[in-house]
């Protein structure tokens, strides 16, 4: 009866994906066909053209033709969609050349996305401005993301009933022991690193010093460099916006333009008379407006034919995993891939735009063999999102060159294990009793029914000492460091950007967009086109999804929901929390 019910679960959810999906094709169809009839064609730019800035259909890591599935369980590993953050950076930069292009008007009250994506998207309005070209920004409230992009902007303009929201960056992270005490679950946790923090949210009900100084110094160095920068674009006397943050989290329209955070108090209908005024006030539908989505497009397009030197990005995006697969990093795939590059002489240079917080020390030791193989043969070079760490950082070290955003967490050179006895919540909460018949003292080492004896964890600990030292020596290696100056970085150690460019575990300040710009650099080569990996995920691509997928999941979600509080379990590369924890 039990897999009768799994299968047809399985059946009805798998008819219920195929109808959904299918759903949003014939949507995706009907609204492709309508623009084509109505909209501007992507082939046609106007003279002296408004290039529209928002982010109503997201922000992402890669261009997705996926919609925003943010209703989805996130156990089902379904990407979100939106435009691609580096073409996004890349329309701009083009803009700043381009003279069909006048000016910018930036929406940014839709805007949810990582730090360093926002980052570089500011960066290139900096830049769009340097080339003499204004940049206008208008929001009926500003979040602090949306307030920190749009500082780059030569005008800010809220509307008279709105605010802007200031309140500095925080780190939240759940602690279990107490919940498993409850429920008679047991935490065994070995670590290697004064600062490798891992498992220690299921082992303590508290947050240990070592844990609280390294994140108190990477969100104070991040909120430095967001703070500072907000005063210096706004031309405000340096420590304003910080000082504001000790006042209050919420500033009123009128109080804005008082204090300089705001130029002017508009309407929108104001806005679009305004932007009327500078083209001899014609009517707005006649406004030469342009979406950034349609002038990506655009300049698709209109590029020339196409060159033979590639370029190669591939994006190392989640957790870092062995096998094959999809959503994650896989070190099979990823691993063939960065293979196949260094094997096409097409390809002259690749990028790695790493953006994971580690994972399994034995996918990221496969992926780093190939990255340093390639290394050695042309240029590599990795980009650092917001998240590099641990495994993360790992495989980034291969590279000839390293690239970083201040607010970027790298380092965490460390390692743990983590493994979980159930036996007390079998027994005591739920009346099972659990017997075990062995050939061997360790056959039942994977079990969930039994705490790991002195001998077992002294197996492990061995374990942690050997892949932490084989941690150490790839990154000295790699870094060309000295084993003591790598340990000094190490101890599992979180680290901002800022200071990983100071301490020497990265070589430049940049972000994608100017990892790519050095990658041809080094290869010579000026005359390039981009090719990615891996493909963007389309929705045709959810109708493939495998019925051990679905029952993965709907297993996962019923029956070890609390063990996956705590994510992958045995020895492990990676950051103990999710990007997720941070609010800022």
């Amino acid at each position: 009866m039990k897999d009768f019910l799994k299968t047809f679960t399985a059946v009805v959810l798998g008819t219920a994906l195929v109808l959904f999906t299918g759903f949003f094709i014939l949507i995706g169809s009907v609204t492709s066909m309508v623009r084509m009839g109505m909209g501007r064609t992507a082939g046609i730019v106007p003279d002296r053209a408004v290039l529209y800035i928002s982010f109503e259909s997201g922000l992402a890591i890669q261009d997705s033709g996926l919609p925003s599935f943010g209703f989805l369980p996130t156990d089902l590993n379904i990407a979100r969609g939106g435009t691609g953050f580096l073409g996004i950076v890349h329309a701009i930069e083009q803009a700043a050349q381009d003279p069909a292009v006048r000016m910018i008007y930036l929406n940014p009250s839709d805007l949810n996305a990582r730090m360093t994506h926002i980052e570089e998207i500011r960066n290139a309005l900096i830049t769009f401005r340097q080339s003499g070209k204004p940049v206008l920004s208008y929001a009926d409230t500003y979040s602090q993301q949306a307030y920190y992009l749009a500082t780059a902007a030569d005008r800010i303009i809220l509307n008279p009933a709105g605010s802007i929201i200031l309140q500095g960056f925080s780190i939240n992270i759940n602690y279990y022991r107490e919940l498993f005490d409850k429920l008679g679950l047991e935490a065994q946790v070995i670590r290697n690193g004064s600062y490798k923090s891992g498992g220690e949210p299921f082992t303590s009900s508290r947050m240990s010093d070592p844990e609280r100084l390294q994140l108190q110094a990477y969100i104070s160095a991040v909120w430095d460099h967001w703070s500072e920068g907000m005063d210096l674009m706004r031309h405000l006397e340096k420590g304003t916006v910080d000082n504001l943050c000790s006042r209050t989290f919420i500033t009123e329209a009128a109080r804005a333009k008082e204090t300089g955070l705001a130029d002017e108090i508009w309407h929108q209908d104001e806005v679009i008379a305004y932007l009327s005024s500078v083209y001899d006030n014609i009517p707005e539908r006649k406004l030469p407006i342009v979406a950034v989505q349609d002038y990506i497009k655009y300049t698709e397009l209109n590029k020339r034919k196409p060159v033979r030197d590639k370029i190669a990005v591939v994006y190392a995006a989640g957790n870092i995993v062995a096998g094959k697969g999809r959503g994650q990093v896989f070190a099979s795939d990823f691993a063939a891939q960065i293979r196949q590059y260094r094997n096409d002489s097409t390809v002259r240079a690749v990028v790695i735009r790493v953006e994971s917080p580690g994972g399994d020390p034995l996918a990221a030791d496969i992926i780093t063999r190939e990255i340093q193989l390639t290394a050695g043969i042309k240029p590599v070079v990795a980009s650092l999102g917001d998240v590099a760490a641990s495994g993360g950082y790992w495989i980034a070290s291969a590279a000839n060159k390293i690239f970083v955003n201040p607010s970027t967490m790298t380092g965490s050179i460390g390692v743990y294990s983590i493994s979980f006895n159930g036996e007390k919540t079998m027994s005591d909460v739920l009346g099972v009793k659990n017997e075990t018949v062995d050939t061997h003292p360790f056959s039942h080492f994977s079990s969930l029914y039994h705490r790991k004896s002195e001998q077992e964890l002294d197996i492990i600990r061995d374990q942690i000492e050997s892949t932490y030292t084989r941690f150490l020596d790839v990154v000295s290696e790699n870094r060309h460091m000295d084993r003591s100056e790598t340990e000094s970085l190490a101890d599992g150690r979180i680290w901002s950007g800022k200071d990983a460019h100071q301490n020497g575990l990265a070589d430049e300040k940049g972000g994608l967009a100017d990892a790519i710009r050095e990658a041809a650099r080094m290869a010579g080569i000026s005359d390039y086109r981009l090719t990615a990996y891996p493909r963007p995920l389309r929705v045709t691509d959810l109708i493939g999804l495998k019925d051990r997928n679905l029952n993965t999941g709907i297993e996962q979600v019923i029956q070890t929901r609390i063990l996956d509080l705590a994510g992958p379990r045995g020895i492990q590369a990676r950051l103990p929390f999710h990007e997720q924890a941070i609010s800022w």
